[in-house]
């Protein structure tokens, strides 16, 4: 089971004019907006969509969307999963909303996903290829028993450094990290030139929150933060 066939990330933001200019900076641009019924933003940057919200809610969270969603509700609960509705207040609005063992939020809109515009898969970002929502975690093996009923499946696991695992349900990837080396779950994308993306970073005035080096102490990465505090990983890879 797909919890749909379209989803984004949804981050809240306490005010879109502190945050939308750290996005831009890093290579999103703006999709749609609305001032309605909070002002948001949906932002692309051709690997994966975001949504800026400015309300509060447990942020970063999955949005998955559905025309078939009451189906996957009464699957879900089925499952034993227990999810919560919030309506609009004109009725037009459909969402259930529940977390993982993580305190990560999964948000399942009541909306035919094929409405939605898709990344067109050619990243536009100055940190590289979006490449999962990284997810921290205490307890590797409830976390998996977890998602895995929510139909994602491993595509690659191992215990060093740390445990750690990458599922994708074919529409988003998540990776679940049993460290406390990651504060809070994180945007992770990846380059091959991690040092050239961090000269480019710097000319544009983004600030790392710190750099993250090998055992010869050679940069591999770095951890950027948005205004927002939403966490983005730049790490070496393809």
């Amino acid at each position: 089971m797909k919890l749909g066939n379209y989803a984004h990330i949804s981050i809240s933001v306490r005010s879109l004019r502190e945050s939308v200019p750290f996005y831009d900076k890093i290579g999103f641009t703006k999709v749609w907006s609305s001032k309605a019924p909070q002002p948001w933003e949906l932002l692309t940057d051709g690997s994966v969509n975001i949504h800026l919200y400015e309300s509060y809610f447990s942020s970063p969270a999955l949005h998955y969307f559905s025309a078939a969603m009451d189906d996957k509700i009464m699957h879900l609960r089925r499952l034993g999963f227990n999810t919560e509705l919030h309506c609009s207040k004109d009725g037009t609005r459909k969402q259930h909303n529940f977390l993982d063992p993580n305190e990560v939020s999964i948000m399942l809109m009541h909306h035919d996903g094929e409405q939605m515009p898709k990344p067109n898969g050619v990243s536009q970002s100055l940190l590289g290829t979006f490449g999962e929502l990284s997810i921290n975690t205490d307890n590797l093996k409830a976390s998996l028993l977890f998602w895995d009923k929510l139909g994602f499946r491993q595509t690659m696991t191992s215990e060093r450094p740390y445990s750690w695992s990458i599922l994708t349900d074919g529409v988003i990837t998540i990776g679940l990290h049993q460290t406390a080396i990651l504060s809070a779950p994180a945007l992770s994308y990846f380059a091959a030139n991690v040092a050239e993306r961090l000269e480019q970073l710097e000319r544009n005035s983004i600030p790392i929150m710190h750099e993250l080096r090998n055992e010869s102490g050679v940069i591999e990465g770095a951890i950027l933060c948005a205004p927002d505090r939403q966490l983005f990983a730049l790490l070496q890879g393809s």
